[in-house]
């Protein structure tokens, strides 16, 4: 395999998360390069005491690496976080619904991970025109007057494809229009709910993925298509003021009995849903003893209680 050379921006971006994370950055490439760019081509975990990146597509490893260290180092700083804690008994089904929710999500993040690969001038005419071809390999054109099975995977590469030329959108959205004419105005939809309001604290980050969510099904709705219940059914971290942690927990949540179960136990679900925005904020299996019961004594605790109780994380604003 070749070597692969990285340039200074990227060898100091990776020395920055070593220092953050006390421990070293280990790289893996696959040797493979197709020509375009997409955000499959390399993932990071924890493995071993070590922040692990592999990269499966070599055709532009420092886009693609200071791109994951982002998203890493955003996790680390007041972000909302979101977790799977529900099945709704069909694989398929679950995994589309994550696939799904998991885009959304992180297209609220690349607000501030484009933003920052910009600065970091990662970002360059050649990496917008491999962007740009990533869509093209991907996406078949929209069938005329009629919809397929392919609306939603082009409704969030487009979605993301607009916040990535945020600030170019004109020299893009007509080869856009011209091929995805649907999705297309689905995306500037969605993207125009994104932009209404700020993107940078916590609380407005939370607040984007929760409307967004909403307005994903709302279009999936509009097209007759199944609804996902991305609200329902994905975990969003709870970002609340000192005051909110004070409160009695009934003032800001409500269990609710799911359809689905919680995939640890795979008992029914109860899902403790944020009364302001009906999002998906903690899940609980079947409780042992009398529910009523049970409920009554976890409405009884202040909010701050309840959620070190139940061992829940949470950012306060």
């Amino acid at each position: 395999m070749n070597e692969v050379e990285l340039s200074q921006t990227t060898k100091e971006l990776i020395q920055e998360v070593e220092k953050k994370i006390q421990a070293p950055l280990e790289l893996e490439f696959k040797d493979k390069a197709v020509g375009y760019l997409r955000h499959d081509q390399a993932q990071h975990y924890l493995h071993g005491g070590k922040l692990k990146v592999e990269v499966y597509d070599k055709t532009a490893p420092d886009y693609t690496i200071t791109h994951e260290l982002l998203h890493f180092l955003l996790l680390l700083e007041q972000t909302p976080k979101i977790a799977f804690n529900l099945t709704t008994g069909k694989i398929e089904r679950d995994h589309k619904f994550m696939l799904a929710g998991v885009e959304l999500y992180d297209t609220v993040l690349h607000f501030k991970v484009y933003e920052r690969q910009r600065e970091l001038a990662v970002i360059t005419d050649e990496i917008e025109e491999l962007y740009f071809k990533g869509i093209l390999a991907v996406l078949e054109p929209e069938p005329r007057e009629r919809r397929d099975q392919w609306m939603v995977l082009r409704t969030l590469t487009l979605l993301d494809a607009l916040v990535f030329f945020k600030d170019q959108q004109a020299s893009v959205l007509p080869k856009l229009q011209e091929l995805y004419p649907q999705a297309t105005v689905a995306a500037q939809k969605l993207y125009a709910l994104l932009t209404e309001k700020k993107l940078e604290t916590a609380f407005e980050l939370r607040r984007a993925v929760v409307r967004l969510w909403k307005a994903f099904d709302e279009q999936l709705h509009a097209w007759q298509l199944l609804p996902m219940q991305l609200n329902d059914f994905i975990t969003l971290t709870p970002v609340l003021s000192a005051r909110q942690l004070r409160l009695p927990v009934n003032s800001l949540f409500e269990f609710y009995h799911s359809p689905w179960q919680e995939n640890l136990e795979f008992t029914s679900a109860y899902i403790g849903r944020a009364k302001v925005d009906q999002q998906n904020t903690f899940v609980l299996p079947t409780p042992k003893e009398d529910a009523k019961t049970y409920f009554q004594k976890l409405y009884s605790l202040s909010t701050k209680e309840l959620l070190e109780r139940l061992g829940i994380e949470y950012l306060v604003r």
